[in-house]
């Protein structure tokens, strides 16, 4: 399709490409930052498997060549990915005492109630970090507004009642100021934190934190040396996968999610067989008994390397009280990362303050969101959600309330309500 606003004149079109197989294909990969992991096409792909509705993958072309990329996903109230969800991150917005932001986006966009923000169509990706579209090297402003314009074309058809971008981050000002500019309204949805590679590795980040907190560090670090627990970095195998699904079962179940360990490691068998070697493990093992880990992704693009924590999972009764979390999920990631040359790891939502005091920085981030006329072209009847296999998709219902700040990894998207401590709360 030849866009139709101001900007899509010439030898400029959007285009759809039929799945995430297809991407590469088109030159989806072509379009990637390295901050941008999370829409590859390999994970989209595992995104796509896993996400139980539609999802639409736009791309600008220009003179015949992809310039710009959009993905999209349908959700409507039986969607579990609550922590990307329009109605829910509005919910919880107003539980967290509120915002003029969040009052005013509560009575211009969802008229009082945050359910009438559904069915929405979810743009940019539903990972919880920096939505955007995608933007290559040759790509102008005006190629993103034809994406944007298009998904909202795409959302009047299909009867949604909005559109979202769920966490743009506040120094994407170019995205920000678009979506102003195209009518959107926002309020504060979560603050991301990444933590930049000292190039001295893990003695220049000890020796960057406060006297209090090194000693603190220290003696975490004993008592797992005590206790005879090692925790190394390797890559993450079938092989693996029904031990760490029992643990990240676990995380999920301790805070009253529905889990089955089944299921996770059926999910992390299929991550590691797309993935390949860009899924890693921080493996945490006592008396050669794996009981905990996390997971962190590889990302390479326009020659820099980044890393993303991803899941995460505890053996509780093996742990006690040993200090396992930040071991494995920061620290000994971090010194592998400096080892390996990688630029930035990527720390997620949740648990701010402590990720502050370990050195990472942090930004705002906001969703993004336009009142639709469901009266238009969609005729107010929104499309079933369709598997990728093309069946309709569905999900128990649940109270969107249930959407807590985080889960128990570092940096991605959920597919399951969650509700964590501070303690384990990162993102998934």
């Amino acid at each position: 399709m030849t866009g139709t606003g101001p900007y899509a004149a010439g030898r400029s079109d959007v285009r759809p490409v039929a799945d995430a197989a297809g991407l590469p294909g088109a030159g989806w990969d072509g379009l990637l930052g390295a901050e941008d992991f999370f829409q590859t096409s390999r994970w989209l792909a595992v995104q796509e498997r896993n996400s139980g509705t539609t999802m639409d993958f736009l791309m600008r072309h220009r003179d015949g060549d992809p310039v710009a990329g959009l993905v999209a996903a349908w959700a409507d109230d039986s969607v579990p990915w609550l922590l990307a969800r329009p109605d829910a991150m509005l919910s919880r917005a107003l539980e967290d005492g509120g915002t003029p932001e969040a009052e005013a986006v509560l009575r211009e966009v969802a008229g009082g109630d945050p359910a009438a923000l559904l069915p929405s169509l979810v743009c940019g990706g539903r990972h919880l970090g920096r939505t955007r579209a995608l933007a290559g090297p040759h790509a102008v402003p005006e190629d993103v507004e034809a994406l944007v314009e298009r998904a909202e074309q795409l959302a009047r058809e299909r009867g949604a009642a909005s559109v979202c971008f769920p966490h743009v981050d506040v120094r994407d000002t170019a995205l920000v100021d678009l979506l102003h500019a195209r009518g959107y309204r926002s309020h504060l949805s979560a603050h991301y934190a990444w933590l930049p590679v000292p190039p001295g590795g893990w003695d220049e980040f000890l020796a960057n934190m406060s006297k209090h907190r090194r000693r603190r560090v220290r003696l975490e670090r004993r008592a797992l040396a005590e206790a005879k627990v090692e925790v190394h970095l390797e890559p993450l195998t079938k092989a693996l996968a029904p031990r760490l699904g029992e643990l990240d079962c676990n995380l999920l179940r301790k805070y009253g999610n529905p889990a089955s360990p089944e299921h996770s490691a059926g999910l992390l068998s299929w991550i590691s067989e797309v993935m390949g070697d860009d899924a890693m493990v921080s493996v945490a093992r006592q008396d050669g008994a794996v009981i905990g880990f996390g997971m962190v992704l590889r990302s390479r693009a326009r020659g820099e390397e980044q890393w993303f924590g991803h899941r995460a999972g505890f053996d509780y009764e093996a742990q006690g009280k040993l200090p396992l979390y930040y071991d494995v999920l920061y620290y000994r990631v971090l010194e592998a990362a400096a080892r390996e040359g990688v630029s930035v790891l990527h720390a997620g939502i949740g648990s701010i303050e402590a990720k502050l005091a370990r050195g990472c920085l942090a930004s705002e981030e906001h969703a993004f969101l336009l009142r639709l006329d469901r009266t238009e072209s969609g005729g107010g009847t929104a499309r079933e959600p369709r598997t990728a296999s093309g069946g309709t998709a569905r999900a128990p219902r649940r109270a969107a309330t249930r959407a807590a700040a985080g889960t128990g990894s570092p940096a991605g998207e959920t597919d399951a309500p969650l509700r964590t401590s501070d303690r384990e709360t990162t993102t998934r």
